[in-house]
């Protein structure tokens, strides 16, 4: 059996990877910079900076497979993300390689590709476009991941995760949502799939209304909910979107700072000139 550690274990991603990994009885490696709630007789608890590369190095060693869910998982100032979501990252890629790490699935994010305007299909080959320093970040581990494989060997799946909810809430999760059903699947697809090199996928339901074509990868993944089942009770319940969320893929975190004043960035003229 494969030895898998999980990363940023108590977070709230972690926490639904955790309670599926117990379920189907597959021990786990679980690791956070603060403990964990109610670790399970089939989890091995470590409680540490990955930033410390020899605490690093100690927790990886005769790992097969990372799932690296650490980080701060919103758009903060770069001083506040430069440790959890660059530096970490650096030194968990260098103590894998060192270790003998087989596979780091690393959490990307949608936000890497969220200055696309929404409605646009994109796919897993096109450029980058984040929507904030968050982005950006996930952008830099993914490159980071395409190095490590290029010039060590390092396998990486990178899932740009979309709007991780128990059930979609708003107009933007009908194309974004991912529900936790369909992750636990995509995480399980992502440990067992044979030798990939670096792999990109965006973690999505089978929405209806996706923005987010992974037809490129060679990842198995068949998503089974759907956030149309939702549209319904989304138009009673849910609030207007903010005109300037609306335009774009990354929803708040591309519109937030935002002050393009040239004409390109109209309303009318957005779709056109910002892809």
């Amino acid at each position: 059996m494969k030895k898998i550690v999980l990363t940023g274990a108590a977070g709230r991603i972690g926490s639904v990877v955790r309670a599926h990994f117990a379920a189907a009885r597959q021990p786990l490696l679980i690791s956070d910079i603060r403990p964990c709630l109610a670790v399970t007789p089939g989890e091995t608890e470590r409680v540490g900076d990955l930033c410390d590369a020899a605490f690093t190095r100690n927790l990886l060693s005769d790992v097969d497979t990372v799932i690296h869910m650490a980080g701060i998982p919103d758009d903060r100032p770069l001083a506040e993300l430069i440790g959890p979501n660059f530096l970490a990252l650096n030194t968990l890629y260098t103590a894998a390689q060192e270790m003998g790490v087989r596979r780091v699935v690393f959490a990307s994010s949608n936000h890497a590709t969220g200055m696309y305007p929404a409605g646009q299909i994109i796919d897993t080959q096109v450029a980058v476009k984040p929507d904030s320093d968050y982005g950006a970040a996930k952008v830099w581990g993914e490159a980071l991941g395409r190095m490590f494989w290029d010039k060590h060997g390092l396998e990486t799946i990178c899932l740009r995760i979309g709007s991780f909810t128990e059930r979609p809430v708003s107009v933007r999760h009908l194309s974004t949502w991912l529900s936790h059903r369909d992750l636990c699947a995509l995480l399980e697809v992502c440990i067992e799939a044979p030798r990939l090199g670096f792999e990109i996928i965006y973690g999505v339901s089978a929405n209806t209304r996706s923005w987010w074509d992974n037809r490129h990868s060679r990842l198995p993944y068949r998503p089974l909910d759907n956030a149309e089942d939702y549209a319904e009770r989304i138009a009673r319940e849910a609030p207007p979107a903010d005109p300037l969320e609306a335009r774009f893929q990354g929803g708040d975190f591309a519109a937030r700072y935002f002050n393009r004043a040239d004409e390109r960035a109209n309303e009318s003229g957005l779709a056109d000139n910002l892809t």
